[in-house]
């Protein structure tokens, strides 16, 4: 979308934006009521505030059709839900931000697909290791306790790790930068054999990403200026959700090597 359109849409829900992320009471509320229905001792106790100035929030959130009232509790309304899940999103995205500032400003972020940067706050809980091993020797270090995995990564970890990862159930892993021929020839020389679980894809890209995707962990790395290596490191559902996404975007890129 165009910014100029986005420019018009801005304007057009700018007022409800504010409406809402201007009261931190009728931001909690809404947030609060995402769990389902409550009465108000219980929003009382959660928000931290007077129940005078819950009930004033209450009504002003009630005229805009955002929560509705039976008896006494309440709740979201349609739209209210709709609303509720903007917000937290919004809220989880630029937390990911702040705590990570350092990260995010070292990196490049251009690999990283646009319908993925809008799923960004999925990456949650993640830990950033700076370690000044190489990256086969951390991603060794991984990869012994998972079952399945998933990578773009450098050619080199096919042939120093490739012990490691000749166990696993399930491999796909893909090559960036036209490096089939090479590797063919080098697999030869060490007399390298790859087993049937492991399936390696070509992308023609010049890619300088990093990502595992286990069944335990998710472990991006993503460009940077410093010689320093960084990792994003999450066990999360989401941030392996996210991972295998991130994957399978390069992966209809690529071609099955056959070896």
């Amino acid at each position: 979308m165009a910014p100029e359109d986005i420019f018009e849409l801005y304007e057009e829900i700018k007022d409800d934006l504010k409406f809402i992320t201007s009261s931190d009471i009728r931001a909690k509320i809404i947030i609060s009521l995402k769990e389902g229905p409550k009465k108000l001792g219980d929003l009382k106790d959660e928000v931290h505030m007077r129940s005078s100035s819950i009930l004033h929030s209450m009504s002003q959130l009630e005229t805009k059709n955002l929560i509705t009232r039976e008896f006494q509790s309440y709740s979201l309304s349609q739209t209210g839900e709709m609303a509720a899940t903007v917000i937290i999103d919004m809220v989880n995205s630029f937390s990911l931000i702040k705590e990570n500032e350092n990260f995010w400003l070292k990196h490049n972020i251009n690999e990283i697909p646009e319908k993925l940067m809008e799923k960004i706050d999925h990456l949650n809980n993640f830990k950033v290791i700076t370690s000044p091993n190489s990256e086969q020797f951390l991603f060794k270090e991984l990869l012994l306790h998972s079952k399945v995995i998933k990578g773009i990564i450098s050619p080199l970890i096919i042939y120093d790790e490739l012990e490691v990862v000749n166990k696993k159930e399930n491999v796909h892993i893909i090559l960036a930068n036209n490096t089939s021929n090479d590797i063919i020839e080098e697999l030869k020389f060490r007399n390298i054999s790859i087993t049937e679980n492991i399936k390696l894809w070509e992308i023609k890209d010049n890619l300088k990403l990093i990502l595992i995707v286990a069944d335990n962990f998710m472990l991006l790395n993503l460009p940077q200026e410093e010689d320093s290596i960084s990792y994003l490191v999450s066990e999360t559902e989401e941030s392996i959700e996210w991972g295998n996404k991130l994957f399978n975007h390069y992966l209809s890129q690529a071609e099955e090597l056959n070896i």
